[in-house]
């Protein structure tokens, strides 16, 4: 009955190499080709929903070669297909004066914040926090225009639908997002991370206030009117849980954290270095078992 597969990009559809393996990318190619219906006859279509920026979203889109609907910033934007004039079908800043007042916080306290423009990352160009953006660069294919100013000189017209605060230790992250959350009542913050063989990063993201991926796909399937109930969701960190809890079906992979495992309706044997995802959409689907081959 599903109609919607919605993914999570880092820890979820890519490996820890950042790359689709090829089962995957035949799995999702044959639930989207013209030729397959579910089971109430209608076509099957991938929603990539990831904490990057759309452009950074891209790049998988490309890989598996499949049209998808794209969700950025944790779902602060939504954009239509290719074929559909990639069309934003909603948007969701932060206000500027809540802004203010986190660069007014990361500019006291020496963090590294993200700040997230139409094409590339704003940054500080401070020697001592260079490594923090050049591993991000690395892990996601970002680029940073770098300045020398303090945050609270942005102007204006920077109106990031995200901005993030970038830690190498994931405690001094938890530890950050609760002395935090009382701190910006006014915005929503949640923990994110990325990770790959070499890497690791841990984030405490600021989205406009009620923004969530869990938000989002219920707005995406208002604007394509298709039933909340039709979507199967896959993630696997703590960005995912509304995700995983607002979908038809959510799927966490064995890889995902304690808390996104215990939010899921089922939490899935493989990785995502084990194609999780192609393996529980073959079973989901009934499809045939020599596509994993």
């Amino acid at each position: 009955m599903y109609r919607v597969i919605a993914l999570d990009l880092d820890g979820t559809i890519l490996n820890s190499d950042k790359k689709v393996s090829e089962i995957s990318k035949k799995v999702l190619q044959h639930l989207t080709s013209k030729t397959f219906k579910n089971a109430n006859g209608q076509d099957v279509m991938v929603l990539l929903a990831s904490g990057r920026a759309p452009y950074l979203v891209q790049p998988v889109e490309e890989e598996i070669e499949i049209d998808c609907n794209l969700i950025g910033y944790n779902g602060g934007l939504c954009l239509s297909t290719k074929s559909e004039g990639r069309s934003t079908l909603f948007s969701r800043s932060i206000e500027y004066p809540h802004m203010q007042q986190i660069f007014k916080y990361v500019d006291e306290n020496n963090h590294f914040l993200n700040v997230y423009g139409e094409s590339h990352v704003y940054g500080t160009s401070k020697a001592e926090l260079r490594a923090k953006p050049d591993i991000y660069a690395k892990m996601t294919g970002a680029t940073y225009k770098f300045f020398d100013h303090p945050y609270s000189e942005l102007s204006e017209s920077v109106a990031p639908t995200k901005s993030l605060i970038i830690f190498e230790d994931e405690q001094e992250c938890d530890s950050m997002l609760e002395q935090l959350k009382p701190q910006f009542p006014e915005v929503s913050l949640v923990k994110s991370n990325c990770m790959t063989k070499e890497h690791k990063q841990f984030y405490v993201e600021f989205l406009q206030k009620g923004v969530n991926k869990g938000s989002a796909i219920r707005d995406f399937c208002k604007a394509k009117n298709i039933s909340i109930d039709q979507v199967i969701a896959f993630g696997d960190a703590e960005n995912d849980i509304e995700m995983l809890t607002e979908a038809g079906h959510g799927i966490c992979l064995a890889n995902g954290a304690d808390q996104t495992k215990q939010a899921a309706n089922y939490v899935s044997e493989f990785t995502n270095d084990q194609d999780g995802v192609a393996r529980e959409l073959i079973k989901v689907f009934n499809l045939p078992a020599e596509l994993f081959q």
